[in-house]
């Protein structure tokens, strides 16, 4: 038996679904014949990636490895499957990032430094993913981010600049006792359950574990995620707290909250590929990062004018 391509499919429905179960419906299967499936491919790698438990499946730090590099032949074969006849010149711009407001406002941006230039989008929550697919020419530049002690080193296969550095806040229930405060201490969170997603590659969650383990708790992550409306949904319920950046949608159900101290942070980065036609204008593309950036939060700032000093003016 030779792992296939069907095997990296199956794989991938399983971290994305998070339960057999669940997988097994998106695949149309049984369970049983998943599971079957499954010991079949983890026989072949000779390791386990997942394990197993009440609340579903997770990854193995060697299924994390596997999955990363899953995620990125899969994406590369959507990419070539995607390309027809009538799309065989690429897009001029060919942008990456997370699906998140920040993508969004560097698109704005690009219309005004390529007047007339055709900008294409494409979101992945996985960096790593998004780093592979600058790499390989499939995307020209991206918006990625990384974490201190995490660091993303400048290769020759792609070159960085920095958007911005910012510290990273909490959501949780607007009617959980701790909403009432205007910051939040990490340690009065060691006993919440917390919605926690799948390592993206490049530091996150382990950023999150590594000060939790620092100020003396390991956060109980009950619920695992990628995407954050399901998060939301979650807080809201009074059912998980989570991490989240300051522009995580807060209203009468969810209140998201500075931690003392700024503990975690982020750090937006822009990538390209050095061999892109991009890479003659970077500087112009890293200022409209920026500028989308300062834009994006221009908002906020106003309305949160005691937190703003926390974060550059861009």
């Amino acid at each position: 038996m030779q792992l296939e391509l069907r095997h990296l499919r199956i794989l991938k429905t399983i971290a994305d679904a998070g339960s057999l179960t669940r997988a097994a419906a998106a695949l149309g299967l049984s369970q049983p014949a998943l599971t079957a499936q499954l010991r079949r491919i983890e026989q072949l790698l000779g390791r386990e990636v997942f394990t197993r438990g009440r609340q579903g499946v997770t990854a193995t730090p060697y299924g994390e490895f596997v999955l990363t590099r899953t995620r990125t032949i899969m994406a590369n074969l959507d990419e070539i499957l995607a390309r027809g006849p009538e799309s065989a010149d690429p897009p001029a711009v060919r942008v990456g990032g997370a699906d998140n407001h920040l993508v969004v406002g560097l698109l704005e941006q690009l219309t005004e430094v390529f007047p007339g230039a055709r900008v294409s989008l494409r979101t992945e929550y996985f960096i790593r993913v998004l780093l592979d697919l600058v790499i390989g020419g499939a995307l020209d530049v991206a918006l990625v981010a990384d974490y201190p002690g995490h660091e993303l080193r400048r290769q020759p296969t792609f070159e960085t600049g920095v958007v911005a550095v910012e510290p990273v806040f909490v959501a949780l229930s607007a009617a959980h006792p701790l909403a009432a405060r205007q910051e939040i201490d990490l340690p009065e969170l060691a006993r919440e359950p917390w919605a926690v997603p799948p390592s993206d590659g490049l530091g996150w969650p382990e950023h999150l574990l590594e000060v939790c383990a620092a100020a003396g708790f390991t956060p109980r992550a009950q619920y695992r995620m990628a995407e954050p409306g399901s998060r939301r949904q979650l807080i809201a319920a009074g059912r998980a707290v989570t991490a989240c950046q300051a522009l995580f949608r807060q209203d009468a159900e969810v209140a998201v909250r500075p931690l003392r101290g700024d503990p975690l942070s982020i750090r937006h980065l822009l990538v390209w590929n050095p061999a892109s036609p991009v890479a003659a204008r970077a500087d112009e593309v890293l200022a409209a990062a920026r500028e989308g950036y300062r834009r994006l939060l221009a908002p906020w700032r106003h309305d949160h004018p005691r937190l703003a000093a926390r974060f550059p003016d861009g």
